[in-house]
């Protein structure tokens, strides 16, 4: 199964905050001033941020608990580069994991297409492969 990593280089391509589902809502606008206003304090490590609110990288999180979402906007997960890495098109993955919820959810190879197999292959022999 799938499994996105929740990680600094993930969050630093993720395209959710830019993304018009959610750029307007006020509740994610919350959620990004509280975790700023964290991180300029100066705070005792033990105080730390869960991933659930992170408002991005929901892939790897799952849905937000924001509902004043643009879900009538494009979705920007085809144009990220967490979801091209992990292939998310073929494992028939829907986007909007912010309202759909993790990749691990959603994600197996949906296609018979041999291209699409083929590509798969490609990307375990790249995976797998010794150096």
């Amino acid at each position: 199964m799938l499994k996105i990593d929740f990680n600094t280089e993930n969050m630093d391509k993720c395209l959710c905050p830019d993304c018009p589902v959610q750029i307007g809502s006020n509740c994610v606008k919350d959620e990004i001033r509280k975790i700023e206003e964290i991180q300029s304090e100066d705070v005792d490590a033990g105080v730390m941020i869960e991933p659930e609110e992170v408002p991005k990288l929901y892939c790897a999180t799952g849905k937000t608990n924001c509902k004043d979402l643009y879900t009538h906007e494009e979705c920007q997960c085809p144009n990220c580069d967490v979801w091209k890495e992990n292939d998310l098109e073929v494992r028939g993955a829907p986007a909007y994991f912010c309202i759909n919820g993790r990749a691990v959810e959603c994600c197996k190879i949906v296609t018979d297409d041999e291209e699409h197999k083929a590509k798969l292959r490609g990307l375990r022999r790249t995976y797998y492969t010794p150096i």
